[in-house]
């Protein structure tokens, strides 16, 4: 099978690598479609291979397939010919620590111990193959997004018009959270989420005070007017907006991260202690996540405007290339076929 292999910094190579046995409790799935995602670029950016990916791996981990071959001991509700997402934290029996490693840019994958609905999750025919690849960062952004469980009437601010923010501001909306915002510094990013439903604020343009209050109107603390924002979901990963944030948060909001900060950031205990400010870090997805997920592939209109390349497998090294390069790019996905 063909298989694209990380050997370092911007070195993707294609090769032939054998495709896997299948085990009596095992599952072959030949892949579909793949996203690239955003930990798949920081790795191949910096060139390292203790961040996830050893050198010389296959690697992916968003990915949708067929199943083209079962073991004897596996489930009868798993057959050949079923469209599946597969969940990378569960694909394998070493967990997590190396589902960066799930071989989504390899025509095939074998899935350890399968089983639907722990690492298989069942995909409807009528899902486009490349939205059903958004199943897993579907999963990240909505997970960060309920993880602070805003209610309906909840004035919800999302950081970030990435893929995750994106994915989280979908999730929300999908869900009947209506008053929904995302900040972002692109005007481009910004207008797909207009497309999915959400109102936006672009901080070159304003100031996050400023534009918060005309979304949202604001409320007196302590003789300051502040945005009436009850929920901020991190997916911006930006020191200087989170400390703006911090600056103008109201009492009792809680704030969701889920972005990847890559430094420490400064912050004020105090303001957390005299707002009772909530603050809660989201990482991964569950079963309930991923399945509610499934069901906003179907309903969420405009979905697919969060892919906006799809390459060939052979051309992966260009793919991985316009994702670095991000201009006019929220998700790039690779074909398998």
């Amino acid at each position: 099978m063909k298989a694209a292999i990380y050997y370092g910094k911007n070195d993707i190579r294609l090769e032939e690598r054998p495709i896997p046995s299948v085990g009596t409790k095992d599952v072959l799935v030949r892949n579909l479609r793949s996203g690239i995602c955003g930990t798949d670029i920081n790795i191949v950016k910096a060139g390292a291979g203790n961040m996830g990916i050893s050198l010389g791996s296959e690697f992916g981990h968003e990915m949708v397939g067929e199943i083209v071959e079962v073991g004897t001991d596996v489930s009868s509700d798993i057959v050949v010919g079923m469209r599946v997402g597969i969940n990378p934290i569960t694909a394998k029996k070493v967990g997590r620590r190396k589902s960066l490693e799930c071989s989504g840019f390899s025509q095939f994958v074998l899935i350890e111990d399968a089983a639907l609905n722990h690492n298989l999750y069942e995909m409807n025919s009528n899902i486009p193959v490349e939205v059903a690849a958004l199943m897993e960062p579907m999963s990240v952004g909505r997970h960060g997004a309920f993880s602070s469980n805003p209610g309906p009437t909840d004035k919800v601010v999302v950081l970030g018009a990435g893929p995750i923010g994106l994915s989280a501001a979908a999730s929300l909306i999908a869900e009947g959270i209506t008053n929904v915002c995302v900040v972002d510094i692109d005007d481009w990013r910004l207008g797909k989420a207009i497309e999915l439903g959400a109102v936006t604020v672009n901080t070159t343009k304003e100031s996050l005070e400023e534009g918060l209050i005309k979304q949202f109107g604001a409320i007196n603390v302590y003789g300051q007017n502040v945005p009436n924002v009850d929920v901020f979901i991190d997916a911006a990963g930006a020191p200087i907006l989170f400390d703006q944030v911090m600056k103008i948060i109201k009492p009792h909001a809680r704030i969701s991260i889920i972005a990847v900060y890559k430094n420490e950031v400064p912050i004020s205990l105090a303001q957390i202690m005299s707002k009772e400010v909530q603050i809660k870090g989201a990482s991964g997805y569950t079963h309930e996540d991923i399945a509610k997920v499934i069901e906003h592939l179907t309903s969420i209109a405009n979905l697919s405007t969060i892919i906006t390349q799809v390459y060939k497998l052979d051309d992966i090294q260009e793919a991985f290339n316009k994702a670095i390069d991000a201009k006019e790019t929220i998700k790039v996905v690779v074909d398998l076929t």
